[in-house]
């Protein structure tokens, strides 16, 4: 009952997106673990929605979440216009932090699944500069290849065997939702997609200053950093979000 009242979902673009405050999603969490559910989150931004247009297998994934958080600004602002106000902008580096807050407070157990074994470390140490108590019980950098079955069943077997609470998860998209939706259910916590989170908090990548976040220009800063990487995907993704929303809020108008 929790679930379905602080969390309504909108469709934006091509996938399902929760309009909901941060007080309402961490009381979810919180109810998820003491019920021990086998559940997962999505941390959403832009090119999760453009992605949704053509990968089929991501979009079943990622509409399947339990949450699915707006993390771009832009994805706040098309819940905003589609007449959704009780709402927050829920960024990943956030997101991750609100979690390890209420880690440290309830003590529960947390686990990384995805980035490098450095970054994972980087990571904990500066999280554990504010929470001091929270507690990391698995750890995993996967290999860049496909996982054999017998792998997958003995990751499945760890994370069990760790008794964790929380799983961050640190693949990306689309890798890190296709990731839970496929496994969540052989494994005994609640998965959260962190994605880029984790390198913005071990300090391998530079924040955008608050004032880009505010006006959505988070991208253009990470543009910057990465010119070579992100040039054609921001172009490619950021022109198809406003072409597909735009779309979307006329049909919308013209409805209402």
């Amino acid at each position: 009952m929790l679930l379905k009242k602080n969390n309504i979902k909108v469709t934006i673009v091509n996938y399902n997106i929760s309009s909901i405050r941060l007080f309402s999603f961490i009381k979810i969490i919180s109810k998820l673990i003491q019920q021990k559910k086998k559940d997962y989150i999505c941390v959403s931004a832009v090119h999760g929605a453009v992605e949704s247009t053509y990968n089929k297998k991501y979009k079943i994934a990622h509409d399947n979440a339990c949450i699915a958080v707006p993390d771009g600004r832009p994805i706040y602002w098309a819940l905003k216009l589609l007449g959704h106000t009780d709402v927050d902008h829920l960024p990943g580096y956030f997101v991750t932090n609100e979690i390890c807050k209420l880690a440290n407070k309830k003590k529960y157990k947390i686990g990384i699944y995805g980035s490098t074994d450095n970054v994972q470390q980087d990571f904990i140490k500066n999280i554990k500069k504010k929470y001091k108590n929270i507690e990391f019980t698995y750890l995993f950098s996967p290999p860049f290849r496909k996982l054999t079955l017998k792998e997958i069943q003995n990751i499945h077997k760890e994370i069990n065997k760790s008794k964790l609470d929380i799983l961050f998860v640190a693949l990306g998209a689309p890798k890190q939702e296709i990731w839970m939706y496929d496994n969540y259910k052989k494994i005994n916590c609640v998965s959260i997609g962190i994605g880029a989170a984790i390198d913005f908090i071990s300090g391998k990548k530079k924040m955008a200053p608050k004032y880009m976040e505010f006006l959505g220009l988070a991208w253009l800063f990470r543009l910057i950093s990465e010119p070579r990487r992100l040039f054609f995907r921001y172009f490619i993704t950021n022109s198809l979000f406003l072409y597909f929303f735009t779309l979307q809020y006329v049909k919308f108008k013209f409805k209402n």
